[in-house]
This record gives C-alpha cells, sequence and structure tokens, in this order.
C-alpha cells in the first residue's frame, strides 16, 4: 500500500552501495524509512538530506514483510529562506537535530511535539537574527514537552537558584548554576520562543547556562552518549 506523510528527516545513515536508512519525526511518531536507491546518473537525488532537519513529504510502500517502509518519492515541503551556507544556523539545526535523535522517544511523542520542532526550524531559517540564547530556549522548551520542565516560583522576586534534579528552586546557594546565572536562564525561558530576544547576556553566563542545560539532559537520560554537536555551539558562543 502506497502511502504519504509529512515528516522531518533526522538522521540519516548510508545502506550499502546507494541506500540510505533515514529516521524521521511525523506527527503520529518517529518512523524509519529504506532508501533503496539516492543516486541517479551518480549524483544525490535527494542532496537537501545532507543538511539536518530538512522538512519533506514522503510517499512510501508499506506492507513488505520484515522490511522498513521502502521510499517511493521524497521532496522538500520546506525550502528554507536562508543559504544552507550559513554556518550558525547549520551549527544551531544540527544541535536541534541530535537532541530530537537523542531525547524523543515513542512513548513520549506527541503532534504537539512535531509542530514545536517544526516552528523551531522555520524560525532559524527565517529570523534575520538568531540570539545567542536560542540554543537554550529551544533546550528547555523540548524538555518542557518531553514532560521534565524547569518550572520555578511563580514570584519573580524570589531568589531561585537551578538544581539538576528539580530546575528552579528558592535559595541563593550555589547549586548547577549561581544565582546570577540562574536569574539569567529565569529570563531566557520565560521569553517566549520563536521571537526576537533582546537582553544581553555575557558570554561566560551564555556558555555557564549552555553547559549546565546539556548536563540536565544526562540527569534525565543517563543512558544518552555526550552529544557531539555542542563543542560548535561552544565556540559560536565566544
Amino acid at each position: 500500500m502506497i502511502s504519504v506523510v509529512r515528516c522531518i528527516v533526522l538522521h540519516s545513515v548510508k545502506y550499502g552501495d546507494n541506500g540510505l536508512i533515514i529516521k524521521c519525526l511525523t506527527e503520529e511518531g518517529l518512523r524509519t524509512f529504506f532508501i533503496a536507491s539516492y543516486l541517479k546518473n551518480n549524483r544525490n537525488k535527494f542532496p537537501f538530506l545532507s543538511y539536518p532537519l530538512s522538512i519533506t513529504e514522503c510517499q512510501y510502500i508499506t506492507g513488505l514483510s520484515g522490511k522498513l517502509p521502502k521510499v517511493k518519492s521524497l521532496s522538500l515541503d520546506y525550502v528554507p529562506r536562508y543559504s544552507a551556507f550559513d554556518f550558525r544556523r547549520q551549527a544551531i539545526s544540527t544541535f536541534m537535530a541530535e537532541c530530537a535523535v537523542k531525547y524523543i522517544r515513542e512513548e513520549s511523542m506527541t503532534p504537539e511535539l512535531f509542530h514545536y520542532m517544526e516552528q523551531c526550524i522555520r524560525f532559524i531559517n527565517e529570523s534575520e537574527y538568531l540570539p545567542a540564547a536560542y540554543p537554550v530556549q529551544f533546550g528547555f522548551g523540548l524538555a518542557s514537552l518531553l514532560g521534565f520542565g524547569i518550572d520555578g516560583p511563580a514570584n519573580a522576586e524570589e531568589n531561585i537558584i537551578f538544581t539538576l534534579d528539580k530546575g528552579f528552586v528558592p535559595g541563593t546557594t550555589q547549586a548547577a548554576l549561581n544565582q546570577t546565572d540562574s536569574e539569567f536562564l529565569r529570563e531566557v525561558i520565560s521569553a517566549e520562543i520563536n521571537a526576537p530576544f533582546e537582553t544581553r547576556i555575557p558570554s561566560r553566563s551564555m556558555k555557564n547556562i549552555f553547559q549546565v542545560m546539556l548536563q540536565y539532559f544526562r540527569y534525565h537520560f543517563p543512558e544518552t552518549a555526550v552529544l557531539k554537536s555542542p563543542e560548535i555551539l561552544h565556540l559560536l558562543m565566544e
């Protein structure tokens, strides 16, 4: 049977001489598809798969016993506004894709997660200005949708610190982040995602916050290997 689905390609891996296996996010959940041949006349038929988080329309064949659904056609459903050679946007996209691959599980998948990812992809490819805080906004937004948000005291005047196990808690003693950086983090996540963020945060504080966010994910997913993409983002935060 032939079916069609919109999907966000999270990861692809070569299979055999010219086959591909692609892992995708759909509104219904995580799906894996098989592309028998991605070459035509020795040229890649799907060059957009070379870049992270392509939003595509996939026509595929199901019902093959014991085999992955086979891709019949794959086309780009969203064309990014900015060039694929924008290194900073590509670095952030790679980080987002790696987070999605590592942390989204079938049991945690909801249509809201798919739409969140799609909105974030559109923002990083359409916004003229991407704040340094964006990876942190994205990461904690994803954490919230996965069920381990970091909501803290409702009183904005109350002193708070950030801890790996409970998120924001009242206090003044240093935990995962000191009070100053915890306040910066609260400002980052309280701002609207996919909207301009005007606050200037010192680069040292931004790097501290980003590093603690990675530790926070490791705390909740201890079985997950260390992410590779943050190495590039650390350099971009200098």
